[in-house]
């Protein structure tokens, strides 16, 4: 009887516990050592090997054009730092200021910004555009949609993904930005002369200049504008000033700046006019040959210096901007058919007349970058030509029958009319453009008259676009950048002072190279089917039987997480003869996190597949198609690192963005989609590929299943052979997955169950979280239903007012000598006068037994007051050792911290009228609201322990008579033995009792009484894992009365059971989920939106906040339910507390009951842990022991 439950003196349940730990600890230890081990240590895949490609060029010896005819018209087709912002500084005072125009379309143009900003001090963003007669400034998507800048709902953004603004922000740079309005069509690739339409109309100029107005007020970040309408007919001029003017006029007083993009040698632009009615003038001194002309200089040297010179007669200095240039372009014409062999001694004939001019096939700009790929691809020698000050070479394209003129600026000619502009007195300048400048101008930039061009120029940094070779979607990094090495020749005439002496020859020992980029794959009559961001439970599935139907193959490349998440999926797809690809493990940016990273998520999920398969699959496709077709050196980074594991990087060509779905496209738009980027090719050899993109994960894909037969179809009627991208590149299925070697397949079994294990946990706690919030959010329901029935039910009474049994009040007592007179003060002030008062001191080392005598010396001495001694044998002893000595029918039990109200008693006894009646639980409530937390305890003892008391008192089963106060009929308590002291909860032990012995325990909320709550965390916590490990005993200890008593059976024990122990056991991985899920939803949507998934993380947010606004209305109920007294005013405020008070409870009990549940197992005794008292009581609380 006396053996505590669970006690096992020899531990034998621990010891075979622990081996189980320790056997699945070691085993635990062998997978992850192993698993991590591998993760980290990446071991190449099997090689792929792929052709390389090479074209046939020819290099032919420097050749000079003839330079620009005179009256030709001109089209265009393509410092000092201060305290004052740039835009305030006058313009070519002091050492100038350097400006630079951003193209938002070349990402060479975003890389040359990051690592150039801090030499920037104006900024020329291509952001805006009008391309409409009506004047609507729009800006345009990444796809090349175009939207209104302004409209009805506000201003919307320009800065793609705010990537200008994050630069200058993470530089600290004392920059000004001045978006660039112009009329350019980014869709057409032309300039607009329509807008002339737009200029000569009052009202949509005044439009034009509102929009801008609203435009710079909606970012006041941006200082101004800068104004490029090129190609204007004649006769828009007098409207294109009189919109300059009223520019002006709108942004002089809120302290903007206007800047104007002229032309040079256009008599139709009136450039004083300009200049008096704007801040600058942004001279384009450039494109003296363009694509419109034939081959030649960009910007000859002479030509150059006139220019300025003109344009210094009618506009003063502080009103120019000279913008450089720094790019080529590239003219083709026929090869010339072979001079004929004449036979030997055969005479040669004069031709008849004269040769026509060789006609232009094809002109379009490049960077310096890609014309210095061209010269070192053909081994041509560029030269800096003698009469124009710039750079050429021509080589022939034998594959094509085309021969190449090049011409283009360096930073050899940035550096001489620099260096020329600054004798007019020309100090500011503007590059044209940044991404495709060529990178050691950056060296002179700041002080071409100071620096050293011999040394400065000689080492030559690759530009930033990558060589790209071949066509097709499979890509493969040839070549790293290397540095060029260039040598230079200063003009010798000593006359002229060194810091204007100019450049005059210049030789390139070796190109400066970026990275080579081959693709692979392209075939006109072939197309393979690729899907993105899979498996999917519900659409993969489909689509695999969709390509069943047809009798196609497709490749999908998964997502490492979700493909863990539905393996038997994935093993569908992989079963069914489809080809499977890495598409990263959670699906990041990849530009956006590190090498460590990147290694990780692809190993992991290359890990899984191994596990899962048998296989490696080679294939990667990166995330958002980030660097998957690179167009710059630091996006082919990754791509390099990336292949040298062992991956070949498949891109897709022909994007159907069945993802997008605003608006959700119809099947036959997607259809029409394919089918009009396979006919764009044609034109567009850069743009050839035969792999289509479509998607089976990351949201809602019915768009895609209702299309992809459509597409099937149409594509198999016009001819198009569907095959798996491993067809494209002439390999087969299993060189493009091959199996795993005999070792492999050990790692791979272990792999297999550290994803087990992991999958087991993730599972685990998902299912936590949505079934703890269901079953809690149920039982606080139900629960509530149950204490609002038994609030307003009105009980039979079978007491007559004769009933006055004389009633035993016990108070064992260990060491309260601080608070034992108040406890009897308060019971002797009840209004029940028929009481008897038992102290039993059990054994205190203090002096509570004197105390408790000393105080009441008459009511000893009447019999109304009886204190004893007996050796210490805990509160269960001290109550039997009472309990034998009693003679009365009824007895009622509080703790010696406590305080009971004057009718506490009165209120308890008239229940045991009805026989039925074996005890009766009175209202416990927490008597020192101090600190923050005896506040939260009061708060528990309402919203929990009380309010489960109501509900449970409906069926007359209430699990917990508490020790602070509670009623007791003394027979069955005897039949039952007594209190039993092999659990540390008689209290609750003793109720159990009573109930299997069919007594019926209720709740008399109006008996209230108040006691003293541990005042910190230390001692709350020692106090519930006394409790929770009573409870848990006396549970067990009652167990047979699951099935001997309903209600107890039903309902009472598994409420203990489940909402006490379990779930507070595990309830921090609820938390646990809903912040992880918080952050993961807020990390996707700010780095890449497109795959948070709302879905989920609103269901998230939909089951948590149901459960804590069901918590707080049931908090509130209970609340409203409590009685009214004056020692509990006040209360309403704790319901404030309740949130906060939830969380951190879910923490501290859970480690409680771990505790409990480890003790349980362990066998080891449990001793009475004393809490020191404080004798604190809260004012009301005193107020009831002075008879107030």
């Amino acid at each position: 009887m006396n053996r505590q439950v669970f006690y096992d003196p020899q531990r034998k349940r621990w010891k075979r516990l622990r081996r189980i730990f320790d056997v699945l600890a070691l085993l635990g230890l062998v997978l992850g050592t192993v698993f991590v081990i591998g993760l980290l240590r990446m071991k190449p895949l099997p090689e792929l090997f792929l052709q390389a490609q090479k074209r046939n060029y020819r290099a032919l010896a420097n050749q000079t054009t003839p330079l620009l005819k005179p009256g030709q018209k001109l089209h265009r087709s393509a410092h000092r730092k201060t305290d004052l912002k740039p835009g305030d500084v006058p313009l070519n005072s002091g050492e100038g200021l350097r400006a630079a125009y951003y193209v938002e379309d070349d990402p060479a143009s975003y890389s040359s910004l990051k690592q150039h900003i801090a030499q920037v001090d104006l900024l020329f963003p291509e952001w805006l555009h009008v391309v409409t007669t009506s004047g609507e400034v729009v800006s345009y998507t990444q796809d090349n949609r175009a939207y209104d800048v302004v409209d009805k709902t506000g201003v919307h953004q320009v800065d793609r993904e705010g990537k200008v603004a994050r630069t200058v922000a993470a530089n600290h740079v004392n920059l000004d930005i001045f978006p660039l309005v112009n009329n350019y069509d980014p869709r057409r690739g032309l300039w607009v002369p329509e807008v002339g339409g737009f200029l000569s109309s009052d009202t949509a100029r005044a439009s034009f200049v509102q929009q801008i107005h609203n435009f710079l007020a909606g970012n006041p970040s941006y200082r101004g504008l800068s104004l490029d309408f090129e190609e204007i007919p004649t006769n828009a001029q007098p409207g294109f000033r009189a919109l300059i003017a009223a520019l002006y006029e709108d942004f002089h007083p809120r302290n903007l700046r206007l800047y104007v993009n002229t032309p040079v040698g256009d008599d139709d632009w009136d450039l004083k006019f300009m200049a008096d009615h704007s801040d600058g003038l942004l001279l384009m001194n450039y494109d003296e040959h363009q694509t419109d002309s034939g081959p030649g200089p960009i910007a000859s040297q002479d030509w150059f210096i006139d220019n300025l010179k003109n344009v210094l007669k009618t506009v003063p200095k502080e009103k120019i901007i000279c913008a450089l240039g720094s790019y080529g372009y590239d003219w083709t014409t026929a090869l010339p058919p072979p001079e004929p062999v004449g036979k030997p001694g055969a005479k040669k004939v004069a031709p008849k007349k004269k040769a026509a001019p060789e006609k232009i096939l094809s002109a379009h700009d490049l960077s310096t970058q890609d014309a210095w790929q061209a010269a070192s691809d053909s081994d041509s020698q560029i030269d800096l030509d003698d009469d124009s000050m710039n750079v050429h070479f021509a080589y022939d394209d034998e594959d094509a029958q085309v021969r190449h003129q090049v011409w283009f600026l360096d930073s050899v000619t940035m550096l001489n009319q620099m260096r020329a502009a600054r004798e007019l007195g020309i100090q500011t300048y503007a590059l044209w453009r940044l991404g495709s400048e060529d990178n050691s101008m950056w060296k002179i930039w700041d002080h071409p008259q100071h620096s050293d061009p011999v040394k400065d120029l000689a080492q030559v940094e690759p530009g930033y676009d990558v060589d790209t070779e071949g066509q097709g979607d499979i890509l493969r990094v040839t070549r790293k950048p290397q540095v060029g090495d260039r040598v230079v020749t200063l003009d010798d005439d000593d006359s002229v002072p060194l810091e204007y002496r100019m450049v005059t020859q210049e030789s390139m020992q070796s190109y400066p190279l970026s990275y080579t980029v081959e693709q692979y794959g392209y075939n006109d009559k072939k197309v393979a089917l690729s899907f993105d961001d899979g498996p999917d439970p519900e659409w993969t599935p489909k689509i695999l039987d969709i390509l069943k139907k047809y009798n196609v193959k497709g490749t999908f490349f998964m997502i490492g997480e979700v493909a863990e998440d539905y393996v038997g999926v994935m093993q569908r797809v992989f079963r069914e003869g489809h080809e499977i690809g890495n598409h990263t493990w959670s699906h990041p940016d990849i530009s956006e996190i590190s090498n460590r990273q990147v290694d990780l998520e692809l190993n992991l999920t290359e890990r899984l597949f191994a596990s899962k398969l048998g296989v490696q699959p080679l294939y990667f496709r990166p995330p958002y198609s980030i660097d998957q077709e690179p167009d710059t050196n630091d996006q082919a980074a990754p791509v390099e690192k990336i292949q040298g594991l062992g991956y070949v990087i498949v891109g897709n060509k022909i994007d159907t963005n069945d993802w997008d779905e605003h608006p959700r496209k119809s099947p036959q738009e997607i259809t029409d989609s394919v089918f009009q980027q396979i006919e764009d090719m044609k034109t567009k050899p850069w743009n050839r590929g035969s792999v289509i993109l479509l998607h089976d994960g990351g949201g809602d894909r019915s768009a895609t299943i209702a299309a992809l037969p459509v597409l099937i179809e149409a594509l198999k009627a016009k001819g198009y052979q569907i095959v798996p991208v491993s067809e494209l590149v002439g390999k087969t299925r299993a060189e493009v997955m091959p199996e795993l070697t005999p070792h492999q397949r050990w790692q791979a079994r272990a792999d297999s169950l550290t994803f087990f294990f992991y999958s087991f946990f993730h599972y685990f706690v998902v299912g936590v979280f949505f079934v703890g919030d269901i079953l809690m959010s149920a039982r606080l329901i139900i629960i509530g239903v149950f204490a609002i029935i038994d609030r307003f039910r009105k009980r039979k009474n079978f007491a007559t007012p004769e009933y006055q049994p004389r009633v035993a009040v016990l108070i064992p007592a260990y060491n309260e000598e601080k608070v034992i007179v108040r406890t009897i003060r308060s019971v002797m002030m009840s209004t029940y006068k028929n009481i008897r008062i038992i102290v039993i001191d059990d054994g205190s080392k203090d002096n509570t037994f004197d105390v408790a005598r000393e105080a009441y010396p008459a009511d000893i001495a009447s019999g109304r007051l009886t204190v004893m001694s007996k050796p210490n044998g805990g509160k269960a002893d001290a109550l039997n050792y009472a309990l034998e000595r009693l003679d009365e029918e009824i007895y009622v039990g509080i703790d010696a911290d406590g305080v009971i109200a004057h009718d506490a008693i009165a209120r308890l006894v008239p229940h045991f009228a009805n026989p039925k009646i074996g005890a009766v639980a009175g209202n416990a409530k927490v008597g020192n609201r101090v600190n923050l937390w005896t506040r939260w305890q009061a708060l528990e003892y309402i919203t929990s322990q009380n309010f489960e008391r109501r509900a449970l008192d409906l069926f007359d089963v209430v699990m917990v008579v508490p020790g602070a106060i509670g009623a007791w009929r003394t027979a069955p308590v005897r039949a039952g033995g007594g209190y039993h002291s092999n659990t540390v909860a008689e209290d609750a032990d003793l109720t159990m009792n009573l109930l299997e012995q069919g007594y019926c325990v209720i709740y008399e909320d109006q008996a209230l009484a108040f006691t003293e709550a541990p005042v910190n965390a230390d001692g709350l916590i020692r106090q519930r894992f006394r409790w929770s490990f009573g409870i848990l005993q006396a549970i067990y200890k009652h167990k047979g009365a699951i099935s001997k008593h309903r209600a107890m059976g039903l309902f009472a024990l598994p409420n203990i059971l489940i909402f006490q122990i379990v779930l507070p056991l595990v309830s921090p991985l609820i938390d646990l989920m809903f912040v992880v899920g918080v952050f993961h939803y807020i990390i996707d949507k700010h780095f890449h939106p497109e795959t948070a998934s709302t879905d989920s993380f609103y269901k998230l947010l939909a089951f948590f906040a149901a459960f804590l606004v069901i918590d707080f209305a049931a908090s509130a109920l209970a609340f409203a339910l409590e009685r009214k007294h004056p020692a509990s005013k006040g209360d309403g405020w704790l319901l404030f507390h309740i949130w906060i008070q939830r969380f951190t409870y879910r923490q501290l009990f859970s480690v409680v009951l771990f505790k409990t549940v480890k003790r349980a197992i362990d066998g080891k005794p449990f001793n009475w842990d004393k809490l020191e008292r404080t004798a604190q009581m809260s004012k009301a609380t005193e107020k009831l022991t002075e008879g107030a």
